[in-house]
């Protein structure tokens, strides 16, 4: 499908325009969004347990505080289609989902490369992209589930994934070390961004790996500015420890 490089442009206008609105909300009270992710270590002897035992994972947590802290950003909408968060404004819907990674693997805690540092993945309804992957001479097709467009309302289907990188302490706290906002490409920009920030699906869920590392910045806006926003970084760590490059 070929598509004006104005109406790109556009897209992209608003992919960065909501980008900034949602990290400047959650930046007003930083404080605010830490504590309420750390709530759950005030009840902690009551889930540990149930927690080690089954190995869940945080994002579910982690997504009710957002959904707490984004509810000026719009209209919730109830499609059983999309990320578990789901907004409606006047000119988009907009898509978040929550990813959490361990920052080590192992007893010998080795750093969690595959899952985070400039990567993230991404589930087939939570992006319009698409992507071919070519894997031993064949063609493997990651499909989505979202459109680029809800024709129904003409208006754009914008997605951003919140990666939350943490660490396991002894006495079981989930001490957060990263959080960033991250703008996935909507599906109509595949001609900009091609299949070079794709990767191979680990889980039959997920589309693709969004390799953001290797095209960071929006491409057709002025200056190009970058897709993602930094919202907490622990003392002591680097934005190349997360990221493999720097904000600059």
């Amino acid at each position: 499908m070929k598509v004006p490089k104005k109406f790109q442009k556009d897209i992209e206008f608003w992919e960065k325009y909501y980008l900034d609105q949602m990290s400047f909300m959650l930046l007003q009270d930083k404080t605010k969004m830490i504590n309420a992710l750390n709530s759950k270590d005030e009840i902690k002897s009551d889930w540990i347990d149930v927690f080690i035992k089954k190995s869940c994972d945080i994002d579910r947590g982690a997504e009710r505080i957002y959904f707490w802290l984004f509810n000026q950003l719009g209209i919730p909408n109830s499609t059983p289609i999309g990320s578990d968060l789901l907004y409606e404004t006047s000119n988009a819907f907009l898509h978040i989902d929550v990813k959490t990674s361990s920052y080590y693997y192992g007893k010998d805690k080795k750093r969690n490369t595959s899952d985070f540092f400039g990567v993230v993945p991404i589930g087939h309804n939570q992006t319009s992209y698409e992507y071919v992957e070519q894997k031993g001479g064949k063609q493997i097709k990651h499909t989505s589930n979202l459109p680029p467009i809800y024709k129904t309302k003409n208006k754009l289907c914008l997605t951003y994934i919140i990666q939350l990188v943490y660490d396991r302490a002894e006495d079981g706290d989930l001490i957060i070390i990263s959080i960033y906002l991250i703008s996935v490409p909507n599906g109509l920009l595949k001609s900009v961004y091609g299949d070079n920030i794709c990767g191979g699906s680990k889980n039959k869920n997920e589309a693709f790996r969004y390799y953001y590392k290797r095209d960071p910045k929006f491409s057709l806006c002025p200056n190009k500015p970058y897709r993602i926003a930094k919202l907490y970084l622990r003392e002591g760590f680097t934005e190349k420890d997360i990221l493999d490059f720097e904000i600059k």
